[in-house]
């Protein structure tokens, strides 16, 4: 008993001093013994003796090293196990309370009330009844017809039905129905071909586009389907969640990039594949994960809100939401312990440039207030039928994604972001880009939570009652004309991102090199209010600069040089009228710049927003007279009613950037894009296009020339 008792004091005291000199041992030690320890947790005597001479550690050191090391291994599992449990109850939890709901919610669609079994057999009852008699009827008049000389089949012999059009059939392999809604038979003349026309322009007409998502009619909600994604969004905000809360055991560091992604051995262990996410996807297919923490200066509450209206939404990420709509608001569920409001979203996304393809998703979107200043928004794909999206888009399905938004004191949230996206390799990027997006820079976290910081940054200026010391007021004498302005220049970046889509492409034959995507001309007809009505041509070009993003940012702003290569400027100084500072980084802001001519250019002013912050930035400008300028400024007239036509450059890093790389890297990608009114609203018929396009051509080359001569990057 006695010696037992000194074992065990002597084992306390060698924990003790262990405890000690650990803090002692050397980074080769250690590293020595944490390799020892994955080959042999459990040495014996004598291997921890020949340990000792190689690290120059004594036997008890290292027998205490291994002690403690097995108990910290002991515990962290321990840990990773109950936050394993606290997850599945947690998401079966959920699981219960949608199915519960779903079940008080449902109800009988002739009737209004509740499904049951009694319900059910009578309806069937009177069907079968029902569908006796018509039989009978049908076959006492084919009888009598047939007794006159009609020849009617039998009711065994007609054709049953699934829901498909009468006249999709084919007589000699040609369709007889051409996409009728009508179902009568067309008349002889529509089957006639006709002759193709060219209207307006004189190129061969493009394929007719789908019609837009937007404007695609969605039928309404059964309870059934209301019920299965009730369960799919209970699921979606457990698993986003646990994501949350396992930190260290979910997430690992990319050795490529630093970004934070999912570990995918540990996501296949906790998270079973979802039914939703089993719908035919093309592969082979890629996976993106990442997440982001950032604190910005809004309201929690009014944050959330914004994320729900979808309005609002894409204003708040004008960059990168090209359309949004809300499609379904599901009800509330308030039996719930918190609140949790769910809704069916559509959105397309686009970036950078025409060279990345547009990614569009039909997400399930739910609210879920977790506690007093704690929410949690959750999207997920989901399936809605007859649903078209566009051929050149690259499918893409949202695993459980999201952000959680705590509270902070002073107006302030803090934000962290999950983005969790599998993407089908169906539309292969151009080469400029494929390393950007592959690496998960383009769609990923990251860009959402820079986004989101300048934009409330931009959000908390544009609502200051006077004017900042930032600013520099000029020609704007009212706080209405300070924010008439930003709302113009706001307007102008969303309208310059929304045409980066292009997507009535025509390709122009241009030498396309390794660096240098060509360019690449889109035409448009516009009688939308707040740009120029008519038609508009568009070209945009994309190429990579050995320079950092910054520096070709600060030269695009540069007034003094602007005369170069702007061809707004005729070649005279340009001079800034006023300039609003739009973030905490005075290099973004919006401008009002006017050329210094006598001439007819006199009565020429140039807005021009831009910004640049960790991940690229824009210069967006567009001319206007000085009447409509001076009506901006004035702040008696609704900036959207004003027409703008913006051109510009966006500026990205070229390729990923490497692990604690700093000032945005040393390449840059830049999209060159010009926008032309070539005819008013009363157009001739007989308008050349290609000539317009040849003329749009070589100005966006001649400018690039301009530039990367200036730039030295010949």
């Amino acid at each position: 008993m006695d010696s037992s008792h000194d074992d065990s004091s002597s084992d306390e005291e060698g924990t003790c001093m262990d405890a000690n000199n650990h803090r002692h041992h050397s980074s080769h030690q250690i590293q020595r013994l944490e390799a020892y320890f994955q080959e042999c947790p459990h040495p014996d005597d004598s291997q921890r003796c020949q340990l000792g001479k190689e690290l120059n550690l004594k036997r008890k050191q290292i027998k205490f090293w291994f002690q403690n090391k097995r108990t910290q291994v002991k515990i962290h599992n321990e840990k990773a196990e109950n936050i394993a449990l606290r997850t599945e109850n947690m998401k079966i939890r959920c699981e219960n309370e949608a199915m519960q709901e779903a079940l008080e919610t449902v109800l009988c669609p002739p009737c209004g009330g509740p499904h049951g079994k009694e319900e059910q057999l009578c309806n069937l009852q009177k069907l079968r009844t029902k569908n006796a008699f018509l039989k009978g009827e049908y076959e006492r008049l084919s009888s009598y017809l047939n007794k006159h000389g009609h020849s009617i089949p039998s009711v065994d012999a007609l054709p049953y039905f699934h829901g498909t059009s009468t006249y999709g059939s084919t007589s000699k392999g040609r369709p007889t129905s051409y996409g009728t809604s009508s179902n009568h038979l067309p008349e002889q003349s529509s089957l006639i071909r006709r002759p193709c026309t060219r209207e307006l322009i004189n190129i061969t007409p493009l394929p007719k586009p789908r019609k837009p998502v937007l404007l695609q009619h969605f039928q309404q909600l059964s309870q059934l389907e209301k019920m299965g994604m009730f369960e799919q969004a209970a699921k979606a905000v457990a698993e986003v969640m646990s994501l949350i809360q396992m930190e260290h055991s979910m997430w690992i560091k990319s050795t490529i990039d630093g970004r934070t992604i999912i570990d995918p051995g540990n996501y296949k262990r906790y998270f079973t594949k979802n039914s939703h996410l089993n719908s035919p996807i093309a592969r082979p297919c890629h996976h993106e994960s990442s997440k982001e923490d950032v604190v910005v200066q809004m309201d929690a509450r009014n944050l959330v809100d914004m994320f729900l209206n979808t309005e609002k939404w894409a204003r708040l990420f004008p960059t990168i939401v090209n359309e949004a709509k809300t499609i379904h608001v599901l009800d509330s569920m308030d039996q719930y312990p918190r609140r949790t409001f769910s809704r069916v979203i559509y959105e397309q996304l686009h970036i950078l440039s025409p060279l990345v393809p547009p990614r569009e998703f039909i997400i399930l979107r739910s609210c879920r207030q977790m506690e007093e200043g704690l929410w949690l928004i959750a999207d997920v794909s989901c399936h809605l039928p007859n649903v078209e999206f566009e051929s050149t888009a690259p499918i893409c399905i949202k695993r459980p994604s999201g952000v959680l938004i705590q509270a902070l004191p002073h107006g302030r949230s803090k934000v962290t972001w999950i983005e969790h996206v599998e993407v089908t390799d169906k539309v292969h990027p151009h080469q400029l880009y494929r390393d950007l997006l592959y690496g998960g820079f383009g769609y990923g976290a990251r860009r959402w939570t820079v986004t989101l910081e300048r934009m409330c940054e931009r959000l908390s200026l544009y609502s200051m009652t006077n004017f900042p010391p930032t600013d520099y007021a000029g020609v704007v004498k009212t706080i209405e004309g300070r924010r008439s302005v930003m709302n113009l220049g706001e307007r102008m970046l969303k309208n310059f991102a929304w045409i980066m889509k292009m997507s009535d492409k025509l390709d122009f034959s241009q030498q396309c090199e390794a660096n240098n995507s060509g360019v690449r001309i889109s035409v448009r007809k516009n009688t939308e209010a707040g740009q120029p009505t008519g038609l508009i041509v568009c070209a945009g070009s994309s190429l990579s600069l050995p320079l950092p993003p910054l520096q070709v940012y600060d030269f695009l702003r540069n007034l003094e040089v602007r005369h170069q290569w702007d061809v707004l400027c005729h070649g005279n100084p340009v001079n800034e009228a006023a300039r609003f500072v739009t973030g905490t980084d005075q290099k973004n802001n919006v401008t009002f710049l006017q050329p210094s001519s006598e001439g007819d250019n006199s009565e020429l002013m140039i807005l021009q927003d831009g910004f640049i912050d960790a991940l690229g930035g824009m210069v967006v400008y567009a001319p206007m007279d000085i009447k409509t300028a001076y009506s901006a400024i004035s702040g008696q007239v609704d900036p959207s009613t004003i027409p703008i036509l913006p051109s510009g450059f966006i500026i990205s890093r070229d390729s990923r950037p490497s692990v604690g790389e700093l000032n945005g890297g040393r390449m840059t990608l830049l999209t060159v894009a010009f926008q032309i009114l070539v005819s008013g609203p009363s157009y001739s018929t007989h308008l050349n296009l290609e000539e317009s396009a040849t003329t749009v051509n070589t100005l966006i080359s001649s400018t690039v020339q301009r530039i990367k001569a200036m730039l030295n990057c010949e």
